[in-house]
């Protein structure tokens, strides 16, 4: 079954109309200063973010909305706003809660962590590349740890989801770490005309 076909069985399924806009989605969430855990909820607490911190304000989509996970982006910031290198180099794995199913479970973020590591399904190493020369940095040292998902996701309308990050006490520091989930879905359009 194709993505978009799997996107309208659930939505029909849940009797989310079909009609609606067909679109690129992102969905994002911050936690602050998280310090030092052994794990982390994303898509969980949306109370005093802004919406420089996330673009939801409940772990549900809208009734007439759904979505199709195709990445998961993870990121760490230091409080000088520079990018970390998510979690240190402490071994992490994901998992991704959609109603009360994991249809994620346990994915290592890290087995490929570092300068020799070789990507399979990652689009950005999260160990980065660091090139000096004499008295400049040519290359970011740390970039973000993002996912491509090789199977459907699918958020539904009305359902909540959550994405947790459990580790050995990984060090995210007094910055902000952000979860971000991209790919495409639909969302509701009020207008017939613009």
């Amino acid at each position: 079954m194709s993505q978009i076909s799997k996107l309208g069985y659930v939505d029909n399924k849940l009797g989310a109309p079909s009609s609606g806009q067909q679109t690129t989605r992102i969905l994002f969430n911050t936690i602050e200063v998280p310090g030092t855990t052994s794990g982390l909820v994303f898509f969980k607490t949306f109370q005093g973010l802004t919406n420089g911190q996330t673009n939801l304000t409940q772990n549900k989509l809208d009734s007439m909305e759904s979505m199709v996970i195709k990445t998961i982006w993870l990121a760490q910031y230091g409080t000088d706003g520079t990018l970390r290198t998510f979690g240190g180099d402490v071994s992490q794995t994901l998992s991704i809660i959609v109603g009360n199913q994991q249809v994620v479970k346990n994915l290592p973020i890290q087995f490929n962590q570092g300068i020799n590591g070789q990507t399979f399904d990652r689009l950005h190493d999260n160990g980065g590349v660091s090139t000096f020369t004499a008295a400049t940095r040519n290359f970011q040292q740390a970039q973000p740890c993002e996912i491509r998902l090789l199977t459907d996701i699918v958020i539904p309308p009305q359902v909540s989801f959550e994405v947790r990050i459990d580790s050995n006490n990984a060090l995210y520091g007094a910055g902000a770490v952000v979860c971000a989930l991209s790919g495409y879905g639909k969302i509701f359009s009020a207008g017939n005309t613009f």
